[in-house]
């Protein structure tokens, strides 16, 4: 027993001996000396009889567990070799910690100044947030008022989206009312350009007519002071003849009334269309007795009461109609009116009228139709008295 407490204490002195080593970095040497000594101080020199008695108790105990003790401290050995690698490889950490640990307390010292400027911001920050936190509540107050007035406005704009869906529908038909205004105004602008032509036409027209009429009321001054002369020279001569003669001749006289005459004097060509009626002048003239035709104006004016006999013909080509009115005082007797697809259109009629002094009878085209003339005087104009009538046998009639 007492054996084995020695050997115990041997252990316990050997740990400590190891941790020492750890600590203190002893060698191998060093440890087995100061395992010989702890020996030396556990077991004091004894009498040869207790050696004895202690030697039999504990020498087969002390034997069976030197050998493990050796290779154990062989063991640490080697460990304590390799904890003194670690122990300089930690040293040289905990120096790059120390200048580490420098350069933090130099970071931490500039943190501190930076602290103190936030904490002054911070403070700085929170008498705004004050004053943000009633602008807030003053903001909160006008977004329930401005909440009121979207709800308002969105009621105003279901109104108007409805208005607008109704304003879009009368813009749709007002964009069809002026599709349609533009090709009427195009057609307009095309009537009134052919509009314009004829203008020019009938003004140079106008023109002319005053021209002639200026020779003409001339020929008529010149006339009458011929016809004053001849008027007094026949009255000479009438007064000479019995009244019975001066009837005789008188009537003969007023019968003498025919004309008949074609449009063109020279050339060929198309007359028409035109967008409204015009009055033919056929300028040809064939026979003109009594001079009641004017071949300036193409119209016939009765110069005494009577029955008239009055033919007008048509010529032209298709596909274009060709038609033309017997026109008395403005109203329309008859027409010459003929249509093909295509070749020659030739069309004639005629008409007798009863007529007063100073009633007019004239040919008119009418408008888009066209008629043609050349040399061979396709298009004529004729008429003449039959005979003259009296108050009396118009009375019968």
């Amino acid at each position: 027993m007492k054996g084995l407490v020695c050997l115990l204490l041997l252990l316990e002195t050997f740990v400590c001996v190891v941790q020492h080593q750890v600590d203190g970095g002893l060698n191998e040497n060093e440890i087995s000396q100061q395992l010989r000594s702890e020996d030396g101080r556990q077991n004091p020199p004894q009498t040869d009889t207790l050696r004895d008695e202690a030697s039999t108790d504990s020498q087969q105990n002390y034997h069976l567990f030197f050998t493990d003790i050796h290779a154990a401290l062989r063991e640490l050995t080697a460990t304590v070799t390799e904890q003194k690698v670690n122990i300089r490889e930690l040293t040289a950490t905990v120096t790059e910690q120390k200048v580490n640990i420098r350069e933090l307390t130099a970071t931490v010292t500039e943190q501190k100044t930076i602290n103190r400027e936030l904490t002054d911001t911070v403070t700085e920050q929170k008498t705004i947030n004050r004053k943000l936190t009633a602008t807030v509540t003053e903001q909160k107050v006008n977004i329930r008022e401005l909440t009121a007035t979207v709800t308002e406005q969105k009621t105003i704009n279901r109104e108007l989206t409805a208005t607008v869906t109704e304003q879009k529908t009368i813009n749709r038909e007002l964009t069809a009312t002026v599709t349609e205004q533009k090709t009427i105004n195009r057609e307009l602008t095309a009537t009134v350009t052919e509009q314009k032509t004829i203008n020019r036409e009938l003004t140079a027209t106008v023109t002319e007519q005053k021209t002639i009429n200026r020779e003409l009321t001339a020929n008529i001054r010149a006339l009458e002071t011929r016809l004053t002369e001849e008027m007094n020279k026949k009255n000479d001569e009438i007064s000479n003849l019995t009244l019975s003669q001066v009837e005789l001749r008188k009537e003969n006289r007023d019968r003498e009334i025919a004309f008949s005459a074609s449009l063109m004097q020279s050339g060929d060509g198309y007359i028409g269309p035109f967008t409204t009626e015009i009055t033919l002048t056929y300028r040809n003239v064939f026979t003109n007795i009594g001079n009641a035709y004017n071949p300036v104006t193409g119209i016939f004016t009765a110069p005494l009461k009577g029955a008239y006999m009055f033919r007008v013909s048509v010529f032209s080509h298709g596909p274009t109609v060709a038609s033309a009115y017997i026109v008395k005082n403005g109203e329309h007797v008859v027409v010459a009116h003929d249509y093909r697809p295509q070749h020659d259109l030739n069309s004639s009629n005629g008409v007798v009228l009863i007529l007063e002094v100073g009633d007019v009878v004239y040919v008119r085209l009418r408008s888009g139709m066209r008629i043609f003339d050349n040399g061979n005087n396709h298009n004529t104009f004729s008429g003449f008295l039959l005979f003259p009538l009296r108050e009396q046998e118009l009375c019968r009639m």
